[in-house]
């Protein structure tokens, strides 16, 4: 196979799957049946990988050492901003700068 057939073929391949990933949600969800399904999705998807990168985050800390007092006190800020203003950008923030900042001194 030549280059320049083996890289038309490429360009075959990648279009045929960009077309077909574009395609398949409407194909799936063109009867207005799954809306539902699709409303829980939208739902509870945030707080699902809230919780997943919380437990990737604490996995590695050494709770012995400043670094884990510094964490519980980052999550502690950032919990009490959430239930104070709910608004999960603030909220992060706030609790990633206090870290930051603890981290530095």
């Amino acid at each position: 196979m030549t280059d320049i057939s083996y890289l038309l073929l490429v360009m075959l391949v990648m279009t045929v799957a960009t077309y077909a990933t574009r395609l398949t949600p409407f194909v799936l969800f063109s009867r207005g049946q799954e809306r539902a399904l699709i409303n829980f999705i939208a739902k509870n998807t945030p707080p699902m990988i809230m919780t997943i990168l919380v437990i990737y985050m604490l996995k590695g800390v050494n709770y012995l050492s400043f670094e884990g007092v510094y964490t519980f006190i980052a999550i502690l800020v950032t919990v009490v901003f959430h239930l104070y203003k709910r608004n999960a950008l603030l909220s992060i923030i706030a609790g990633t700068a206090v870290y930051m900042v603890a981290v530095q001194m």
